[in-house]
């Protein structure tokens, strides 16, 4: 397979490059998107260390590279010359395949990029890469099973060293949004579910944490506890407790453990990247070069799935700046109705318009209608 890497030099060695070895996958061309001149050097170093071709900028690898490539790795940062999202509908545009690991910075990027896939009949997949570990995955498969039973609770911790602000807190939360909604498609078959309702907490004060619980439906809850280590200094850490109507999972996303109603349990641990197994980002790089080569569905990570949890992250953001300390999906559609007719009968007017069609698609997102809204984002690309 052909695949480039668009790259800002912000780390040293990021993680997918790592990832490349256990699949023995040979990289075809880098470009730089830095505007830091040494950040610019260090991604020439890094072409000449895989002893591919560099390019100045993505643009010209996505239209000039030969032969033509198939997919591309897009690992740019805030110091870059343009934003990520630009990045990755110039690839698509130019009718490559995309993996973007980095979280989206807002739904509307998620749901015009989703458009944009469609239209050009590409793949992005995005996201956290420990949907791919062995970990995650040996829990997505107890869960399915029969005898685990029907999901009661759900609880994800994540602490994060040395983060300022909320907003940078529940961004990082991605991978946990990410995960548990995972979970909850096993659950009803469904890539878009949403809770029915939510109530959160949040402090500013000394390091900034965040608490919120999720109803879905059929009652199942889920609890999200995300705080900042930064006044110690602590590297980060992850927990994660599932309880089912007949056993119970506890894991760290490195190990597992499941207990049975027999007082029982299994005992499991993830290597990630330290051997040759295909985990983690290596597994999400094998899967993204698979289904381009398969041209199939992935079985996890499609920048579609990730929707909920950019809509997640969202709502939590409004609810804090709000003060507010529940949201109700019920409440929330009917605050909203009036203003969608009210579009919906100026596009009956003037169907052309592409600022009134984007405003709705925008609403029509925010309260979790997502195959509506892309219809229109794909009617105004």
């Amino acid at each position: 397979m052909r695949i480039g890497i668009v790259y800002s030099g912000e780390q040293v060695l990021p993680s997918l490059f790592q990832a490349l070895y256990p699949l023995q996958l040979r990289v075809s061309c880098i470009a730089d998107s830095s505007v830091i001149p040494e950040n610019r050097v260090r991604v020439e170093a890094l072409a000449s260390f895989f002893e591919c071709d560099f390019f100045e900028s993505p643009e010209e690898m996505f239209n000039t590279a030969k032969p033509k490539l198939e997919g591309v790795i897009i690992i740019s940062d805030e110091i870059a010359s343009t934003p990520c999202a630009q990045f990755i509908e110039a690839a698509l545009a130019a009718g490559i395949n995309v993996l973007s690991p980095t979280p989206l910075n807002s739904l509307e990027e998620g749901l015009h990029l989703v458009a944009v896939s469609e239209k050009y009949k590409r793949l992005v997949m995005t996201g956290t890469r420990l949907l791919f570990g062995r970990c995650i995955q040996e829990i997505l498969r107890i869960i399915s099973e029969s005898g685990f039973g029907i999901i009661q609770d759900m609880r994800f911790l994540l602490g994060i060293g040395r983060v300022p602000y909320l907003n940078n807190l529940l961004k990082f939360g991605d991978s946990h949004f990410q995960m548990a909604f995972e979970i909850a498609r096993r659950l009803f078959v469904e890539y878009t579910v949403l809770p029915e309702e939510m109530t959160v907490m949040a402090s500013r004060e000394g390091a900034p944490n965040i608490a919120c619980t999720l109803r879905f439906p059929q009652g199942t809850l889920c609890t999200f506890c995300q705080t900042s280590n930064r006044q110690w200094g602590n590297d980060s850490y992850h927990k994660i407790e599932i309880t089912g109507g007949a056993s119970y999972i506890w894991s760290d996303l490195q190990t597992w453990k499941c207990f049975s109603n027999e007082n029982t349990f299994r005992m499991g641990g993830g290597d990630e990247e330290v051997s040759a197994n295909i985990q983690g980002s290596s597994g999400q790089l094998n899967e993204f070069c698979s289904v381009v080569e398969a041209n199939r569905e992935p079985y996890a990570g499609t920048l579609r799935s990730a929707l909920p949890a950019l809509w997640l992250r969202e709502r939590l953001s409004e609810c804090i700046e709000d003060e507010q300390t529940s949201l109700k999906m019920s409440e929330l559609r009917a605050n909203s109705d009036n203003e969608i007719q009210r579009l919906t009968s100026k596009l009956d007017v003037s169907p052309t318009d592409r600022q009134l069609r984007r405003e709705r698609a925008l609403l029509l997102g925010k309260r979790g209608d997502f195959a509506q809204a892309l219809t229109d984002y794909r009617a105004i690309l």
